[in-house]
């Protein structure tokens, strides 16, 4: 289209929007009056269809069944005739109850007529007058879109209104399955199990309500919808669902509404419980708070107490600020934190549970005891060492301090004590303070753990432990009690 072309059919489409504009806005509002009137007629109509069939259906079947019972009566009638005080009296009551089956069938069929004729009505009424309000939609969003927001309202009863039809029933049931794709999965088994017998007991009730009167398209949109339910109930499985079987009848409208009962029971307790998780939650991570704030200042104490500790010469002095200290780290990071208690066990004895620290003299007992325990098993693979290194003075050179292996090595092989100083090559100084400690024999024994520490340190240390008569043994691959008394024996044993 040309560039004059295309402004002409602009001028023509405004044109064309004036003159319809005082006319058109007036008639959408009496169309969506009349497609509103419409759609509530028929929603009445098919309110009383739903009431007045099932209970007329009903009177029909039993009208059936009775008039096959006087057929019956009548026949025993025929053979026992002669036994009859009355012939007149049997007539009476079999034209009677005749009569009665007929009126009963007659009035019936009446009313049933009379609410499918409603309901036909009613839905040609509301067909035409949604024919005629869509029309004038389209116009308006033609030639004047901005009132389209008007009729919002009206725009959405429309996909309800399609439920009056026999395939706009299955149509919207559709797109309501559809769009619970995404959701399905998320609500609970109750859920499930009630939004399922919801959804195949309205497609049982429109397929009774619609019978013989779906189109080829329609009927395949059946198909489809129960394909798309059976598929949900296979895949998530919340239950045994008996009206997915095609043999299977009842009063739907009554299931459905107790499924809707179910649904709303079962989202009450799933949001109860919801609710109760996210006050769990809630108090869990208060909780971890003050536990991550406790423990920060638990460390910050612990610091105190060691820095507390390399001031005061303890037991003989500072126990009481000790002990105050130490209870302020228990309160910060409990009785059982494995560097307090490493840190404490030497003055394991200072610890009385009188001064609120209970738990972690039991904590430091049971170590303790555990450690005798180990300790009775391996010393017997040492008796033949404690002889040489009974209350000896001891100095472990080299590796990082682990105290609970101090510990062990000084209770193992009964030294007197046990001092063990890690050593860098950076701080050349320590080496002149070790070799101080040697000159002044302030040491019996020394152990250097010869995989952590440079070839230099040996070779200025031996001649000088030679020189004071001091041991001084190279302790290979490691620190434990193997290693060391594998030392032991070669220096000291052999030697002997």
């Amino acid at each position: 289209m040309t560039p004059s072309l295309e402004r002409l059919a602009e001028l023509v489409r405004q044109a064309e929007a004036k003159t319809r504009a005082k006319k058109l806005g007036t008639e959408t509002q009496q169309a969506a009056a009349q497609f509103r009137a419409a759609e509530q007629r028929a929603r009445v109509a098919a309110q009383r269809q739903r009431e007045v069939r099932p209970a007329r259906l009903r009177e029909l079947e039993q009208a059936d069944t009775d008039e096959q019972y006087l057929k019956d009566l009548v026949r025993k009638l025929a053979q026992f005739k002669s036994s009859l005080e009355s012939d007149s009296d049997a007539e009476a009551l079999v034209a009677t109850a005749q009569a009665e089956i007929e009126r009963t069938r007659r009035e019936a069929k009446a009313e049933l007529e009379a609410v499918n004729q409603e309901t036909e009505e009613a839905r040609r009424v509301l067909r035409s007058a949604m024919d005629h309000y869509l029309q004038l939609r389209r116009e308006i969003d033609r030639l004047q879109p901005q009132l389209g927001e008007t009729f919002a309202a009206e725009d959405r009863l429309i996909w309800d209104a399609e439920m009056h039809f026999p395939g706009g029933q299955f149509q919207a049931l559709a797109r309501e399955v559809e769009a619970s794709v995404n959701y399905f999965g998320v609500l609970g088994k109750l859920e499930q199990y009630a939004q399922l017998k919801i959804w195949i007991g309205r497609f049982r009730m429109y397929q009774a309500a619609n019978d013989g009167e779906l189109t080829e398209e329609n009927q395949a949109l059946v198909q489809r919808i129960f394909h798309q339910l059976k598929t949900l109930s296979k895949q998530y499985e919340p239950g045994y669902i008996e009206a997915f079987r095609h043999d299977f009848h009842t009063d739907w409208p009554a299931y459905i509404a107790e499924a809707q009962e179910q649904l709303l029971q079962a989202t009450d307790a799933a949001r109860r419980n919801k609710d109760w998780e996210q006050q769990r939650l809630e108090q869990q991570a208060r909780g971890q708070e003050r536990q991550q704030q406790a423990r920060e200042s638990g460390q910050a104490a612990l610091a105190e107490l060691k820095a507390l500790m390399a001031r005061c010469n303890l037991p003989d002095e500072g126990v009481d600020e000790f002990l105050a200290q130490l209870k302020v780290v228990v309160n910060g990071l409990g009785a059982s934190d494995p560097q307090l208690l490493e840190l404490v066990m030497p003055y394991r004895e200072l610890v009385q549970g009188g001064n609120g620290l209970r738990a972690l003299r039991r904590n430091l007992d049971r170590i303790r005891q555990e450690e005798a325990k180990d300790d009775e098993t391996l010393q017997v693979q040492y008796e033949d060492l404690l002889s040489a290194t009974h209350g000896r003075r001891a100095l472990m050179i080299g590796g990082s301090v682990r105290e609970d292996a101090r510990r062990t090595l000084q209770r193992l092989f009964e030294f007197d004590r046990l001092e063990w100083e890690p050593y860098e090559d950076a701080k050349p100084a320590m080496l002149d303070s070790l070799e101080q400690r040697i000159r002044n024999r302030g040491v019996d024994l020394v152990l250097i753990l010869k995989s952590f520490i440079g070839h230099h340190v040996p070779e200025r240390l031996r001649p000088l432990c030679e020189q004071h008569d001091i041991p001084c043994l190279m302790v290979e691959r490691g620190y434990g009690p193997a290693q060391v008394g594998e030392a032991l024996r070669r220096g000291l044993l052999k030697s002997a």
